[in-house]
Protein backbone atom coordinates (compact mmCIF):
# COMPACT_ATOMS: atom_id res chain seq x y z
CA UNK A 1 0.00 0.00 0.00
CA UNK A 2 1.45 3.64 -1.15
CA UNK A 3 0.89 6.40 1.35
CA UNK A 4 -0.88 7.75 -0.79
CA UNK A 5 -3.80 5.96 -0.78
CA UNK A 6 -3.51 5.29 3.01
CA UNK A 7 -4.94 9.54 2.84
CA UNK A 8 -8.06 8.31 1.57
CA UNK A 9 -8.96 6.40 4.88
CA UNK A 10 -11.73 8.59 7.05
CA UNK A 11 -14.52 7.85 8.84
CA UNK A 12 -16.66 9.71 6.61
CA UNK A 13 -15.60 6.83 4.22
CA UNK A 14 -16.65 4.42 6.33
CA UNK A 15 -19.94 5.57 7.05
CA UNK A 16 -21.14 6.18 3.55
CA UNK A 17 -20.09 2.60 2.93
CA UNK A 18 -22.14 1.29 6.01
CA UNK A 19 -25.13 3.33 5.14
CA UNK A 20 -27.92 3.19 7.30
CA UNK A 21 -28.22 -0.52 7.21
CA UNK A 22 -24.79 -2.21 8.84
CA UNK A 23 -23.63 -2.88 12.18
CA UNK A 24 -19.85 -1.87 12.64
CA UNK A 25 -17.73 -2.68 15.44
CA UNK A 26 -16.81 0.73 17.25
CA UNK A 27 -13.14 -0.32 17.52
CA UNK A 28 -13.58 0.01 13.26
CA UNK A 29 -15.42 3.27 13.63
CA UNK A 30 -12.68 4.45 16.02
CA UNK A 31 -10.25 3.04 13.51
CA UNK A 32 -11.22 5.20 10.71
CA UNK A 33 -12.24 8.52 13.20
CA UNK A 34 -8.40 9.43 13.54
CA UNK A 35 -7.57 12.80 11.36
CA UNK A 36 -5.29 13.37 8.51
CA UNK A 37 -3.12 14.89 11.64
CA UNK A 38 -3.62 13.95 14.86
CA UNK A 39 -4.21 16.30 17.09
CA UNK A 40 -1.83 14.10 19.86
CA UNK A 41 -0.15 11.17 19.67
CA UNK A 42 -1.58 8.10 21.70
CA UNK A 43 0.37 7.95 25.15
CA UNK A 44 1.78 4.17 26.47
CA UNK A 45 3.57 4.35 29.84
CA UNK A 46 5.57 0.62 30.42
CA UNK A 47 6.59 0.16 34.01
CA UNK A 48 9.47 -2.66 34.29
CA UNK A 49 10.87 -3.80 37.90
CA UNK A 50 14.72 -4.38 39.32
CA UNK A 51 16.92 -2.07 37.24
CA UNK A 52 19.03 -3.24 34.17
CA UNK A 53 22.76 -4.18 34.31
CA UNK A 54 23.95 -0.70 33.11
CA UNK A 55 26.86 -1.72 31.47
CA UNK A 56 24.66 -3.82 29.16
CA UNK A 57 22.37 -1.20 28.50
CA UNK A 58 23.84 2.09 27.09
CA UNK A 59 25.08 1.50 23.64
CA UNK A 60 28.94 1.98 23.15
CA UNK A 61 31.38 2.03 20.07
CA UNK A 62 31.56 2.35 16.83
CA UNK A 63 28.42 -0.14 16.14
CA UNK A 64 26.18 1.74 18.64
CA UNK A 65 24.58 -1.63 19.84
CA UNK A 66 23.73 -2.42 23.18
CA UNK A 67 23.80 -6.35 24.47
CA UNK A 68 20.45 -5.68 25.97
CA UNK A 69 18.36 -3.24 23.73
CA UNK A 70 20.06 -5.44 20.32
CA UNK A 71 16.76 -7.08 19.03
CA UNK A 72 15.44 -3.07 19.56
CA UNK A 73 17.57 -1.02 18.02
CA UNK A 74 18.71 -3.33 15.07
CA UNK A 75 14.79 -3.73 13.94
CA UNK A 76 14.69 -2.12 10.85
CA UNK A 77 11.06 -0.40 11.25
CA UNK A 78 11.52 0.53 15.19
CA UNK A 79 15.14 1.01 15.60
CA UNK A 80 14.98 4.21 13.34
CA UNK A 81 11.86 5.74 15.17
CA UNK A 82 13.61 4.88 18.93
CA UNK A 83 15.55 7.06 21.08
CA UNK A 84 17.48 6.75 24.69
CA UNK A 85 17.44 9.10 27.10
CA UNK A 86 20.12 9.16 29.29
CA UNK A 87 21.63 11.30 32.58
CA UNK A 88 17.90 11.08 34.18
CA UNK A 89 18.08 11.03 38.31
CA UNK A 90 16.05 10.74 40.93
CA UNK A 91 17.00 13.16 43.88
CA UNK A 92 14.20 11.99 46.82
CA UNK A 93 13.61 15.09 48.49
CA UNK A 94 11.56 14.48 51.44
CA UNK A 95 11.71 11.69 54.21
CA UNK A 96 8.46 9.62 53.31
CA UNK A 97 10.31 6.19 53.97
CA UNK A 98 10.49 3.16 51.97
CA UNK A 99 13.33 2.39 49.73
CA UNK A 100 14.40 2.93 45.96
CA UNK A 101 11.94 0.58 44.75
CA UNK A 102 8.77 2.59 46.45
CA UNK A 103 10.24 6.33 44.97
CA UNK A 104 11.33 5.07 41.59
CA UNK A 105 7.76 2.99 41.82
CA UNK A 106 5.42 6.47 42.08
CA UNK A 107 8.07 9.30 40.84
CA UNK A 108 9.28 7.74 37.59
CA UNK A 109 5.65 8.86 35.96
CA UNK A 110 5.21 11.48 38.26
CA UNK A 111 7.68 13.51 39.65
CA UNK A 112 6.63 13.55 43.42
CA UNK A 113 8.24 11.65 46.35
CA UNK A 114 6.06 8.76 47.62
CA UNK A 115 4.22 9.33 51.03
CA UNK A 116 3.41 7.48 53.90
CA UNK A 117 0.71 5.58 55.29
CA UNK A 118 1.43 3.42 58.19
CA UNK A 119 3.60 1.04 56.41
CA UNK A 120 2.63 1.09 53.03
CA UNK A 121 4.18 3.99 51.16
CA UNK A 122 1.89 5.43 48.63
CA UNK A 123 2.30 7.94 45.51
CA UNK A 124 2.66 11.69 46.74
CA UNK A 125 0.94 13.19 43.82
CA UNK A 126 -0.67 12.58 40.37
CA UNK A 127 1.22 10.22 37.90
CA UNK A 128 1.15 11.46 34.35
CA UNK A 129 -1.63 9.10 33.25
CA UNK A 130 -4.32 11.03 35.70
CA UNK A 131 -2.05 14.46 34.99
CA UNK A 132 -3.12 14.14 31.17
CA UNK A 133 -7.20 13.58 32.12
CA UNK A 134 -7.37 16.68 33.62
CA UNK A 135 -5.21 18.87 31.33
CA UNK A 136 -6.35 17.41 27.58
CA UNK A 137 -9.15 16.60 25.91
CA UNK A 138 -9.93 13.01 24.94
CA UNK A 139 -11.87 12.04 22.03
CA UNK A 140 -11.38 8.38 22.75
CA UNK A 141 -13.86 6.49 24.22
CA UNK A 142 -11.44 5.12 27.25
CA UNK A 143 -9.58 7.81 28.24
CA UNK A 144 -7.49 5.89 30.52
CA UNK A 145 -7.05 2.36 31.03
CA UNK A 146 -3.92 1.27 33.67
CA UNK A 147 -3.14 -2.70 33.36
CA UNK A 148 -0.73 -4.79 34.33
CA UNK A 149 0.39 -8.77 35.25
CA UNK A 150 0.68 -9.56 38.85
CA UNK A 151 1.32 -13.27 38.30
CA UNK A 152 4.36 -13.58 40.78
CA UNK A 153 4.37 -16.18 43.34
CA UNK A 154 5.33 -13.60 46.16
CA UNK A 155 3.54 -11.33 48.98
CA UNK A 156 2.74 -8.16 48.44
CA UNK A 157 5.19 -5.94 49.94
CA UNK A 158 3.12 -3.05 50.75
CA UNK A 159 -0.05 -1.66 49.27
CA UNK A 160 1.29 0.92 47.65
CA UNK A 161 3.13 -1.19 44.90
CA UNK A 162 0.40 -2.62 43.96
CA UNK A 163 -0.25 0.65 41.38
CA UNK A 164 2.16 3.15 40.14
CA UNK A 165 -0.56 5.51 38.45
CA UNK A 166 -2.92 7.61 40.98
CA UNK A 167 -5.00 10.58 40.94
CA UNK A 168 -3.56 12.66 43.57
CA UNK A 169 -2.05 12.25 47.00
CA UNK A 170 -2.22 8.51 48.51
CA UNK A 171 -5.33 7.50 45.90
CA UNK A 172 -3.79 4.84 43.77
CA UNK A 173 -5.85 3.49 40.55
CA UNK A 174 -6.61 -0.07 40.71
CA UNK A 175 -5.12 -2.22 38.30
CA UNK A 176 -6.84 -4.45 35.14
CA UNK A 177 -5.80 -7.34 35.47
CA UNK A 178 -8.10 -9.48 33.74
CA UNK A 179 -7.29 -9.64 29.67
CA UNK A 180 -11.02 -11.27 29.35
CA UNK A 181 -12.53 -7.89 31.14
CA UNK A 182 -10.43 -5.43 29.06
CA UNK A 183 -11.14 -7.41 25.57
CA UNK A 184 -14.85 -7.66 25.86
CA UNK A 185 -15.05 -3.67 27.18
CA UNK A 186 -13.13 -2.53 24.47
CA UNK A 187 -13.41 -4.91 21.24
CA UNK A 188 -17.12 -5.75 22.16
CA UNK A 189 -20.19 -2.83 21.99
CA UNK A 190 -18.71 -0.05 24.29
CA UNK A 191 -20.81 3.33 24.01
CA UNK A 192 -18.97 6.06 23.03
CA UNK A 193 -19.38 7.56 26.56
CA UNK A 194 -17.40 4.48 28.46
CA UNK A 195 -15.18 6.93 29.88
CA UNK A 196 -11.48 5.82 31.97
CA UNK A 197 -10.39 2.53 33.53
CA UNK A 198 -12.93 0.71 35.25
CA UNK A 199 -12.74 -2.60 38.42
CA UNK A 200 -13.04 -5.59 35.34
CA UNK A 201 -16.65 -6.88 35.41
CA UNK A 202 -16.48 -10.63 36.48
CA UNK A 203 -19.68 -11.36 34.51
CA UNK A 204 -18.31 -9.80 31.40
CA UNK A 205 -15.35 -11.36 31.53
CA UNK A 206 -17.12 -14.63 32.46
CA UNK A 207 -19.38 -14.27 29.37
CA UNK A 208 -16.40 -13.27 27.31
CA UNK A 209 -14.38 -16.41 28.24
CA UNK A 210 -17.68 -18.26 28.05
CA UNK A 211 -17.99 -17.40 23.75
CA UNK A 212 -14.18 -17.83 23.43
CA UNK A 213 -14.78 -21.18 24.71
CA UNK A 214 -17.16 -21.72 22.27
CA UNK A 215 -14.85 -20.56 19.55
CA UNK A 216 -17.13 -17.61 19.13
CA UNK A 217 -15.74 -14.01 17.92
CA UNK A 218 -17.38 -10.71 18.63
CA UNK A 219 -16.36 -10.14 15.06
CA UNK A 220 -18.87 -13.26 14.21
CA UNK A 221 -21.64 -10.78 15.25
CA UNK A 222 -21.72 -8.51 12.43
CA UNK A 223 -19.43 -10.86 10.46
CA UNK A 224 -22.27 -10.55 7.32
CA UNK A 225 -22.10 -6.80 8.05
CA UNK A 226 -18.55 -6.35 7.57
CA UNK A 227 -18.09 -8.82 4.89
CA UNK A 228 -20.87 -6.74 3.14
CA UNK A 229 -18.74 -3.15 3.91
CA UNK A 230 -15.49 -4.65 2.51
CA UNK A 231 -17.19 -5.33 -0.49
CA UNK A 232 -18.54 -1.66 -0.51
CA UNK A 233 -15.38 0.04 0.28
CA UNK A 234 -11.99 1.07 -2.16
CA UNK A 235 -9.02 -0.69 -1.89
CA UNK A 236 -6.88 1.56 0.34
CA UNK A 237 -10.03 1.27 2.90
CA UNK A 238 -10.16 -2.16 2.54
CA UNK A 239 -6.69 -2.93 3.44
CA UNK A 240 -6.66 -1.30 6.26
CA UNK A 241 -9.70 -2.36 7.31
CA UNK A 242 -8.52 -5.76 6.60
CA UNK A 243 -5.24 -4.66 9.03
CA UNK A 244 -7.52 -4.00 11.74
CA UNK A 245 -10.30 -7.01 11.52
CA UNK A 246 -7.33 -9.81 11.38
CA UNK A 247 -5.32 -8.24 14.01
CA UNK A 248 -8.08 -8.24 16.39
CA UNK A 249 -9.18 -12.43 15.38
CA UNK A 250 -5.75 -13.53 16.15
CA UNK A 251 -5.95 -11.63 19.33
CA UNK A 252 -9.49 -13.61 20.11
CA UNK A 253 -8.30 -16.55 18.58
CA UNK A 254 -4.99 -16.86 21.38
CA UNK A 255 -7.73 -15.49 24.36
CA UNK A 256 -9.85 -18.38 23.33
CA UNK A 257 -7.05 -21.18 23.43
CA UNK A 258 -5.85 -19.69 26.58
CA UNK A 259 -9.69 -19.64 27.84
CA UNK A 260 -10.22 -23.16 27.51
CA UNK A 261 -6.42 -24.27 28.49
CA UNK A 262 -5.22 -25.03 25.03
CA UNK A 263 -1.55 -23.15 25.59
CA UNK A 264 -0.58 -19.74 27.12
CA UNK A 265 0.92 -21.12 30.05
CA UNK A 266 -1.83 -23.14 31.69
CA UNK A 267 -4.47 -19.63 32.07
CA UNK A 268 -7.49 -21.18 32.79
CA UNK A 269 -11.45 -19.06 32.67
CA UNK A 270 -11.63 -19.03 36.45
CA UNK A 271 -8.40 -18.36 37.46
CA UNK A 272 -7.86 -15.12 35.65
CA UNK A 273 -9.60 -12.92 38.12
CA UNK A 274 -7.06 -10.36 40.38
CA UNK A 275 -5.55 -12.62 43.42
CA UNK A 276 -2.89 -11.36 45.09
CA UNK A 277 -0.38 -14.00 46.72
CA UNK A 278 -0.20 -14.37 50.34
CA UNK A 279 3.08 -15.29 51.97
CA UNK A 280 1.60 -17.62 53.73
CA UNK A 281 -0.47 -19.21 51.13
CA UNK A 282 0.93 -18.58 47.25
CA UNK A 283 -2.73 -19.46 45.17
CA UNK A 284 -2.09 -21.95 42.51
CA UNK A 285 -4.04 -20.35 39.34
CA UNK A 286 -4.51 -17.08 37.96
CA UNK A 287 -2.48 -13.38 38.51
CA UNK A 288 -0.97 -15.53 41.14
CA UNK A 289 0.76 -18.22 39.19
CA UNK A 290 3.99 -17.28 38.24
CA UNK A 291 3.34 -19.96 35.40
CA UNK A 292 1.20 -17.54 33.75
CA UNK A 293 3.01 -14.37 34.05
CA UNK A 294 4.77 -14.89 30.32
CA UNK A 295 1.28 -15.48 28.13
CA UNK A 296 -0.65 -12.71 30.44
CA UNK A 297 2.31 -10.37 29.42
CA UNK A 298 2.03 -11.40 26.03
CA UNK A 299 -1.72 -11.08 25.45
CA UNK A 300 -1.53 -7.87 27.50
CA UNK A 301 1.29 -6.85 24.75
CA UNK A 302 -1.21 -7.65 21.67
CA UNK A 303 -4.23 -5.63 23.62
CA UNK A 304 -2.20 -2.31 24.00
CA UNK A 305 -1.27 -2.62 20.23
CA UNK A 306 -4.84 -3.27 18.99
CA UNK A 307 -6.52 -0.87 21.50
CA UNK A 308 -4.35 1.95 20.35
CA UNK A 309 -3.92 1.39 16.73
CA UNK A 310 -7.83 1.07 16.63
CA UNK A 311 -7.68 4.80 18.26
CA UNK A 312 -9.87 2.78 21.22
CA UNK A 313 -7.87 4.31 24.11
CA UNK A 314 -5.62 8.08 24.57
CA UNK A 315 -3.09 7.37 27.18
CA UNK A 316 -2.97 3.64 28.48
CA UNK A 317 -0.07 2.67 30.71
CA UNK A 318 1.21 -1.37 31.43
CA UNK A 319 3.09 -1.98 34.52
CA UNK A 320 4.79 -5.81 34.38
CA UNK A 321 4.91 -6.42 38.33
CA UNK A 322 4.12 -4.82 41.57
CA UNK A 323 7.18 -1.96 43.07
CA UNK A 324 10.24 -4.45 43.57
CA UNK A 325 8.25 -7.45 42.37
CA UNK A 326 9.54 -10.91 43.07
CA UNK A 327 9.28 -12.78 39.57
CA UNK A 328 11.58 -15.83 39.35
CA UNK A 329 11.34 -16.30 35.41
CA UNK A 330 11.14 -19.34 35.56
CA UNK A 331 9.30 -19.54 31.69
CA UNK A 332 13.33 -18.47 30.63
CA UNK A 333 15.17 -21.59 31.34
CA UNK A 334 18.01 -19.06 32.59
CA UNK A 335 21.28 -20.70 33.20
CA UNK A 336 22.53 -19.06 36.62
CA UNK A 337 18.96 -17.89 38.19
CA UNK A 338 18.99 -17.81 41.64
CA UNK A 339 16.07 -18.66 43.89
CA UNK A 340 14.72 -15.14 43.29
CA UNK A 341 15.28 -12.92 41.20
CA UNK A 342 14.72 -9.69 43.35
CA UNK A 343 16.80 -11.12 46.10
CA UNK A 344 19.45 -13.14 44.82
CA UNK A 345 20.26 -11.68 41.57
CA UNK A 346 19.37 -7.95 41.00
CA UNK A 347 20.78 -7.11 44.76
CA UNK A 348 23.99 -8.59 43.54
CA UNK A 349 24.52 -7.41 40.29
CA UNK A 350 27.38 -5.65 41.65
CA UNK A 351 30.76 -6.13 42.86
CA UNK A 352 32.12 -8.62 40.35
CA UNK A 353 28.98 -10.59 40.66
CA UNK A 354 29.32 -11.79 36.74
CA UNK A 355 26.76 -14.53 37.09
CA UNK A 356 24.10 -12.25 38.35
CA UNK A 357 25.59 -10.08 35.73
CA UNK A 358 25.05 -12.49 33.17
CA UNK A 359 21.15 -12.82 34.13
CA UNK A 360 20.26 -9.44 34.42
CA UNK A 361 21.10 -8.95 30.93
CA UNK A 362 19.06 -12.36 30.19
CA UNK A 363 16.14 -11.13 31.96
CA UNK A 364 16.73 -7.11 30.37
CA UNK A 365 16.45 -9.10 26.26
CA UNK A 366 13.29 -11.06 28.10
CA UNK A 367 11.98 -7.00 28.16
CA UNK A 368 13.13 -5.63 25.40
CA UNK A 369 11.89 -8.72 23.27
CA UNK A 370 8.50 -7.77 24.64
CA UNK A 371 8.15 -4.13 23.91
CA UNK A 372 9.77 -4.44 20.54
CA UNK A 373 7.04 -7.18 19.68
CA UNK A 374 4.67 -4.01 20.74
CA UNK A 375 6.18 -1.58 18.67
CA UNK A 376 6.01 -3.62 15.52
CA UNK A 377 2.45 -4.96 16.18
CA UNK A 378 1.43 -0.65 16.32
CA UNK A 379 4.16 -0.26 13.12
CA UNK A 380 1.85 -2.88 10.98
CA UNK A 381 -1.36 -0.85 11.44
CA UNK A 382 -1.83 1.82 8.41
CA UNK A 383 -3.23 5.20 10.07
CA UNK A 384 -5.63 7.64 8.05
CA UNK A 385 -2.05 10.37 7.16
CA UNK A 386 -0.49 7.44 5.47
CA UNK A 387 1.71 6.67 8.34
CA UNK A 388 1.65 3.84 11.00
CA UNK A 389 0.11 3.86 14.53
CA UNK A 390 3.72 3.80 16.20
CA UNK A 391 4.40 7.24 13.76
CA UNK A 392 1.27 8.29 15.93
CA UNK A 393 2.16 7.13 18.96
CA UNK A 394 4.81 7.71 21.92
CA UNK A 395 5.45 4.44 24.05
CA UNK A 396 7.84 5.00 27.23
CA UNK A 397 9.49 2.10 28.75
CA UNK A 398 10.82 2.81 31.86
CA UNK A 399 11.99 1.54 35.25
CA UNK A 400 11.34 2.23 38.75
CA UNK A 401 15.00 2.47 39.97
CA UNK A 402 18.41 2.28 37.13
CA UNK A 403 20.08 -0.51 39.11
CA UNK A 404 18.96 -3.96 40.63
CA UNK A 405 20.60 -2.80 44.27
CA UNK A 406 18.08 0.27 43.85
CA UNK A 407 20.65 3.11 42.39
CA UNK A 408 18.23 6.27 41.56
CA UNK A 409 20.97 7.52 38.94
CA UNK A 410 21.34 6.99 34.85
CA UNK A 411 17.64 5.79 34.58
CA UNK A 412 17.09 3.38 31.55
CA UNK A 413 14.30 5.25 29.24
CA UNK A 414 13.66 4.19 26.07
CA UNK A 415 11.19 6.06 24.03
CA UNK A 416 9.98 4.28 20.78
CA UNK A 417 7.21 5.93 18.33
CA UNK A 418 7.29 9.29 15.94
CA UNK A 419 4.89 10.87 19.00
CA UNK A 420 2.67 12.60 15.42
CA UNK A 421 5.46 15.04 14.72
Amino acid sequence: MSSTALVQFSRRSLMKAAGSTLLVPLFVKRAFAQTATPARPNLVLLMQTNGVNQASFWPTGTAFDSPILNKLLTDPQVGPKTTLVKGINLKKMGNPGGNGHDWGFHGLYSGYDNTTSGAAHFGGGPSLDQTLLKKVTFTQPFKSIHCGVHAADYRLVNAGRASFSCEAVGRQVPVELNIYSLYTKVFSAVPASAGTTTTPDPAASQAAMRRLAQRKSVLDAVAQDLTTLQGRLGVSERGKLDAHLTAVREFENRLSATAIGGGGGGVRPANCASMMPSKAGVPTTGQGNEVNADALTRLFIEFIANAVACNMVGVISFQLGRGGEHFHYKWLNITGMRSDFHDDIAHNDRNGDSVAGQVMVAVGKYHTELFTDLAKRLASFPQPDGKTALDNSLVVWGNEVATGYHGLETYPIVLIGGAAG
